[in-house]
């Protein structure tokens, strides 16, 4: 016979996120790579289009005509590598949005029972001390955070 599922829940997990997630590293190198990394694959795509005259398993590919076009691709290559570049550059430059730096807040606080500090949240988010100050402080002043002595817990909703 089967048993039904207990309804005990496993107590949130308190260790800290920072050794579930890894830390918030530079990522100042991945936008050159990946631009480089665009501009060589649609260089090599482009050479081979050209190459096979753009049909699939051509039995008389043209070398010479590749050759000549090289310029071409280069430049094709160079403008997908610069479009990637600004694409994530764009990404970069927006200002993180509210709802996602709550969402780190909430998280952690679920993850510590309800209540965590402000160093805490400082190491086991991506989150500046400027941006998990005004994060909390919205928070507090939406009525989702109440101060418990040095730190903070969830609003209890009944």
């Amino acid at each position: 016979m089967r048993q039904p599922p207990s309804s005990s829940r496993t107590p949130p997990s308190t260790t800290p996120l920072s050794t579930t997630f890894p830390p918030s590293l530079p990522l100042s190198w991945l936008r050159p790579v990946l631009s480089v990394i665009a501009a060589l694959t649609i260089f090599l795509l482009s050479y081979g289009a050209v190459y096979n005259l753009g049909r699939p398993r051509n039995p008389h590919p043209d070398p010479l005509l590749a050759a000549r076009l090289i310029p071409l691709e280069l430049l094709l290559g160079l403008l997908a590598g610069w479009l990637a570049y600004r694409a994530f550059g764009r990404r970069e430059a927006q200002a993180p949005r509210p709802d996602t730096q709550e969402r780190m807040v909430l998280r952690l606080a679920l993850r510590r029972g309800g209540r965590f500090t402000r160093p805490e949240l400082a190491e086991s988010s991506p989150l500046t001390e400027a941006q998990a100050t005004e994060v909390l402080e919205r928070m507090l002043g939406a009525g989702r955070l109440h101060r418990d002595g040095e730190g903070y817990r969830l609003h209890e909703r009944a």
